[in-house]
C-alpha cells in the first residue's frame, strides 16, 4: 500500500501535466506582425478637441477628449455638446462615451458606445483606407427596433476632426443624425 505522501505527490504531478497540457489563448496570434502597437492607427484621435455640432439643423458647441485607459488596454472616447436655447427651444446638453479596445482573437477593434439618452450600442470598428475610423453597430439598444448607428471620425490635417453620427431605421438607409467639426486644443 503507497503512503500518503506518495499518493499526493501522484495527484499533484497528474494535475499538473494536465494543466501544462492545457491549450492557452494567445491574444497577439491575430496581431499583425513588425513593431506594430495596439491603437497605434488611432493614435490621431487622443487629446482634448473643440468645435461645433449640427443635428437637424440645430447649432451646438461640442468638447471631445480621447486617452488610454485601464492601463493602455481601452481607449476612451467623450464628447459633450451644448445646444444652446433659441427659437421656442431649451438649452439642451447631450453626451457620449465609447470605449474602445482591441480584440485579439479576431484581429481587430470593437467599442461600446453609450449615449446619455440611455441609447448604447456594440460596434465593429473599421480602419478605412482614408485613415478614417467608422464604427458601425450591431447592435443598437433603446432606440427603435431593427435600427443601426453608424459613427465617423476622420483625420482632417494635423488639427482637424470631423464626426458623423448617422442612424439607419429598420431597413432604411444611414442618414446622418450628428455632424461635427473639432480643432485640437
Amino acid at each position: 500500500m503507497r503512503s500518503a505522501r506518495t499518493r499526493c505527490a501522484a495527484v499533484l504531478g497528474v494535475t499538473l501535466a494536465l494543466f501544462v497540457a492545457q491549450p492557452r489563448p494567445v491574444c497577439a496570434q491575430a496581431t499583425p506582425a513588425g513593431g506594430w502597437k495596439v491603437f497605434q492607427e488611432l493614435g490621431f484621435l487622443l487629446g482634448s478637441w473643440s468645435g461645433t455640432a449640427e443635428s437637424a439643423g440645430r447649432i451646438g458647441g461640442r468638447v471631445v477628449s480621447a486617452e488610454l485607459s485601464v492601463e493602455g488596454a481601452v481607449l476612451v472616447y467623450r464628447a459633450n455638446t451644448v445646444w444652446p436655447a433659441g427659437t421656442g427651444r431649451a438649452e439642451e446638453r447631450s453626451q457620449e462615451a465609447a470605449f474602445i479596445t482591441y480584440d485579439g482573437d479576431k484581429g481587430k477593434y470593437v467599442a461600446l458606445v453609450v449615449f446619455s439618452t440611455k441609447v448604447w450600442g456594440l460596434y465593429d470598428v473599421e480602419l478605412r483606407p482614408d485613415g478614417s475610423l467608422r464604427l458601425t453597430s450591431r447592435e443598437f439598444v433603446n432606440y427603435d427596433s431593427g435600427a443601426k448607428s453608424r459613427i465617423t471620425l476622420a483625420k482632417k490635417g494635423e488639427t482637424e476632426l470631423a464626426e458623423q453620427l448617422e442612424v439607419s431605421p429598420s431597413g432604411k438607409d444611414f442618414a446622418p443624425f450628428l455632424t461635427s467639426k473639432l480643432t485640437k486644443k
